[in-house]
């Protein structure tokens, strides 16, 4: 710093210190206490400060409460939009309960398709017993023809010779008059006979062609009827399959499902023994287009057993969520403790939500355990069919007993804080056959299922 600033500064601070003086002069306080008389001396320079203090303190009151006043605002926006948030989600559930309300229906209508294909093959059955009677009528309605022509000419041919006995024997024309009136009147009877045969049997033949277009309309709707159906059970059976393929719980191999569900279930295998397709063509015979639709039916009655079996199975997975509100703080797998840090196993799911909300069972069973269980706090165990196990800890309260039977959907308890925990939250597992599974893709396949 050079010499003329110092003296510049110097300058300054002397006449910054006289206007102070002259401004702020020293304010001198009297303290009387229990006879004693105290001085207390206010420079400039201390008022200064503690004008800049009080100042200071009025601003960062002003702010602390413009602060606090905003902060109030946006946490009023935020409580509005979770509660419009949770608005929309019920109206999801009511969507997806009304899917579930649809497909039920839709199988009770194919039940009612199912009845009526097989009254349909009754009237079928029955049209082919009165085709084959027309048949056989028709044949009997010729051979009578036959025979009527042939005694008509047996009769011609004894007219004839009749004829050539009355030029012979004129001595006897009375007694011969006679015979021939009354072989005149059996051959105008054959001639009769052989007219009202003869249109009986263009009526037979229009009524056999009838029966012909009847049953063959009936054939076509048959066929369309139970193609529609196979469609119907080869989309609902899809559809399960991809639900189940997601869990994880079979092979990696989608084309080797159906044999794990069969092992699954102990059924009966449920394969297709042959293939269609290509075009609609009319068969003649009738005995062979009820072999092909009795082979359809067979196809299609496979594959109802195979969808009943496959929802068998779908009822007794834990396809649902124990939540109805919540988010997932920690999925299953590795990952770091969260109270000492290190690393380790996670077999379940952490879902975070509201204090004591509804924790539900995923599927209906019997309950294995209930009370607190170690670091697991208020502990739930389910044991449900087909080997599975599903586990609740960390509850603030249990809402069933050891050895209750519950029901899908039913609330077992509350979400809370207990056991080795940090907060409030619900930690989630499944066990198949004594081995943990990942909870979430249960959850997910869960969306297959009760979306329709």
């Amino acid at each position: 710093m050079s010499k003329a600033v110092r003296v510049y500064l110097r300058f300054f601070l002397k006449k910054w210190i006289g206007v102070l003086n002259t401004v702020i002069p020293n304010r001198d306080f009297i303290v009387r206490t229990d006879g004693r008389v105290s001085f207390l001396k206010l420079t400039p320079n201390l008022q200064v400060f503690g004008l800049i203090a009080l100042f200071g303190l009025s601003g960062w009151f002003m702010f602390a409460s413009v602060s606090y006043i905003v902060k109030d605002e946006v946490i009023k926006a935020k409580e509005i939009e979770i509660v419009k948030n949770r608005i929309i989600y019920r109206a999801l559930l009511s969507e997806v309960s009304e899917y579930q309300g649809k497909f039920s229906s839709l199988m009770h209508d194919m039940e009612k398709s199912h009845n009526l294909m097989l009254s349909l093959v009754g009237k079928n059955a029955a049209l082919k017993q009165n085709l084959l009677s027309a048949e056989n009528k028709l044949v009997s309605s010729k051979l009578r023809q036959k025979a009527i022509s042939n005694a008509r000419n047996k009769l011609t041919e004894e007219l004839s010779g009749i004829q050539n006995r009355m030029r012979d024997l004129s001595n006897h024309n009375f007694q011969l008059k006679g015979s021939l009136s009354s072989v005149a009147g059996d051959l105008d009877n054959a001639v009769l006979e052989r007219k009202l045969a003869v249109e009986k049997n263009e009526k037979l033949e229009a009524k056999v062609k009838k029966l012909t277009n009847q049953i063959s309309e009936l054939y076509n709707s048959e066929i369309d009827l139970v193609s529609r159906l196979t469609r119907f059970t080869e989309k609902d059976i899809n559809s399960l399959e991809h639900a189940v393929f997601l869990t994880g719980i079979f092979t990696s191999n989608k084309k080797n499902i159906n044999k794990n569900i069969v092992a699954f279930n102990n059924l009966p295998g449920i394969k297709p023994t042959f293939n269609q397709g290509g075009p609609f063509v009319a068969l003649g015979n009738s005995v062979e287009q009820g072999e092909l639709l009795s082979q359809e039916l067979k196809y299609l009655n496979r594959n109802m057993k195979k969808l009943e079996s496959l929802r068998k199975l779908v009822d007794e997975m834990p396809l649902s969520a124990p939540l109805d509100y919540f988010s997932i703080s920690s999925h299953y797998g590795k990952r770091r403790d969260p109270i000492n840090k290190r690393w380790a196993m996670h077999y379940g799911i952490d879902f975070v939500g509201e204090k004591n909300a509804n924790v539900y069972s995923v599927s209906k069973g019997k309950v294995k355990r209930a009370g607190y269980f170690g670091k697991y706090g208020n502990y739930i165990e389910i044991e449900h069919a087909s080997g599975f196990t599903t586990r609740y800890g960390h509850l603030s309260k249990i809402l069933v007993k050891k050895g209750q039977t519950v029901s899908f959907r039913q609330r077992i308890g509350l979400m809370g804080n207990t056991g080795r925990s940090t907060g409030n939250h619900l930690h989630y597992e499944i066990v198949y056959k004594g081995r943990n599974k990942n909870p979430w893709k249960f959850i997910k396949a869960g969306k297959f299922v009760y979306k329709k």
